[in-house]
């Protein structure tokens, strides 16, 4: 709101600090207030907005303007009753004000009363100035509401009234994703470009649903169309990336994000993306130097922590994949794929203490996964804690009582145990679930196959 007097508001607000470095209070007209106001405001300074309005009410009483403004800032940062004290105030001055029933209804929708909100809305909306902003605030009501279909028609309404608005577009989509109707999305995408051929958002969000629609051809058609009509469009480039990444065409996408950064400064999230990509191509080095400027560039993004790890795990760097996957648990201390990736590069390091711990936090965290409770009860029983190593198996048999793999795991250990009658009992049920998992049996205790009863429960199992 502010580019084409940016001189002015500049020397304004220079003007405006000044008076209050020198504790006095000048004269400012009530348009000066309303810019400055605004200026606060949408700069994150609600306090000094707050300020301003009061000044100017001071100076402007018989304005309703600035109450007005206060009761939405106030709105704005959930002071509620402080909001409503300031619009009974314009009530008095100006009741047929229609900023009020908007400000009533913001704060009904604040509130969670958002049928109440609704209906003050479209009484605004036949003498509001802009009614396709009212529309917007109605659908956004049903949103909330959970009803998605009135949303949709409410939004579809403020796309008639200007085609090209951004927001009502993605509210679309939107909708209709929680609708689950991806393929009345793609019509009405395809009926909207038929009338706007430019709109470069119109086709985004149809490259978007060619892709949930695992159509990646036209995906990829559609969001080059968004390219043609605006070559700066960052997000398309991401979302081109991201569907040549489905396309398994590394390469192609590993630039395609690189060009990116021709419009847009580099992100960690780039970088990151143009990481995997080398990752997915097994050029490691590559992968290294991309990922390395993730975490430069951001160093709270936990999953470029993860993936770096991943990669100097491979180079075989250990010192640093440890730095990197503590970095990753650090920044989300509940993420399984972390505390898992932490424990087998701990546990290929020889800190056997440290990997411990991370699966014991899996456990802990609620995590029942069979290869949990499998590496886990190998680490322990490589440590010389058999018992307890054992006792996890056991564990992890009755929480997955569908696995084939944890039983035909837990036996192979019972039989090398010389406990071989439990084994067996354990082995026909591995197998009875799964008899194509005794191939994961053979890899893991090759030796067991010449044992007579495994060949027997075999051969047993093979005939029925």
């Amino acid at each position: 709101m502010f580019e084409n007097d940016e001189p002015n508001l500049d020397s304004l607000i220079e003007r405006f600090e000044e008076m209050l470095s020198k504790g006095e209070e000048n004269f400012f007209d009530a348009d000066e207030f309303e810019l400055i106001s605004d200026f606060y405001f949408e700069t994150g300074k609600i306090q000094k907005a707050l300020y301003v309005t009061q000044l100017a009410e001071r100076q402007h009483p018989y304005t309703s303007t600035f109450p007005l403004k206060r009761a939405q800032f106030l709105t704005a940062s959930d002071n509620i009753e402080e909001a409503l004290a300031a619009l009974s105030k314009v009530e008095e001055m100006d009741p047929d004000n229609v900023e009020l029933l908007i400000a009533r209804g913001t704060i009904f929708s604040k509130k969670g009363l958002h049928q109440k909100a609704i209906n003050l809305f479209k009484k605004a909306y036949s003498r509001h100035e802009f009614p396709e902003e009212v529309l917007s605030l109605v659908a956004n009501e049903y949103q909330f509401m959970g009803n998605f279909e009135m949303a949709l028609k409410h939004h579809k309404e403020v796309l008639k009234f200007d085609p090209e608005d951004d927001i009502a577009l993605y509210s679309v989509s939107l909708c209709y994703e929680m609708l689950n109707q991806n393929n009345k999305a793609i019509e009405f995408f395809q009926q909207h470009i038929e009338s706007e051929p430019f709109s470069e958002q119109a086709w985004y969000h149809l490259a978007i649903l060619f892709s949930k629609a695992e159509n990646f051809e036209k995906a990829f058609w559609a969001i080059d169309y968004a390219l043609l009509i605006d070559e700066e469009f960052t997000a398309a480039y991401y979302e081109k990336a991201r569907v040549l990444e489905r396309m398994d065409r590394f390469e192609e996408a590993a630039q395609t994000y690189k060009d990116s950064f021709l419009f847009d400064a580099p992100s960690a999230y780039g970088y990151y993306k143009i990481g995997c990509c080398y990752s997915e191509l097994e050029d490691l080095r590559k992968a290294k130097i991309f990922l390395t400027k993730a975490v430069k560039e951001d160093p709270s993004l936990d999953e470029a922590h993860l993936e770096l790890s991943l990669i100097l795990d491979e180079l075989n760097e250990m010192q640093e994949a440890f730095y990197h996957i503590n970095k990753a648990c650090d920044l989300d201390s509940e993420n399984p794929e972390y505390l898992l990736t932490k424990a087998e590069i701990c546990k290929r390091m020889g800190l056997l203490y440290e990997s411990s711990e991370a699966y014991t936090e899996l456990i802990e965290l609620g995590h029942t996964d069979t290869d949990i409770y499998m590496e886990y009860s190998e680490l322990l029983i490589s440590m010389d804690e058999v018992d307890q190593g054992m006792e996890l198996l056991y564990k992890g048999v009755l929480l997955n009582p569908l696995s084939a793999e944890i039983r035909l795991y837990l036996a192979g250990f019972l039989y090398l145990m010389q406990e071989e009658d439990e084994a067996s009992i354990y082995f026909k049920q591995g197998l009875k679930i799964d008899f194509n998992k005794l191939e994961y049996f053979e890899d893991l205790f090759p030796s067991l196959l010449e044992n007579e009863k495994v060949q027997l429960i075999i051969q047993s199992l093979r005939q029925n």
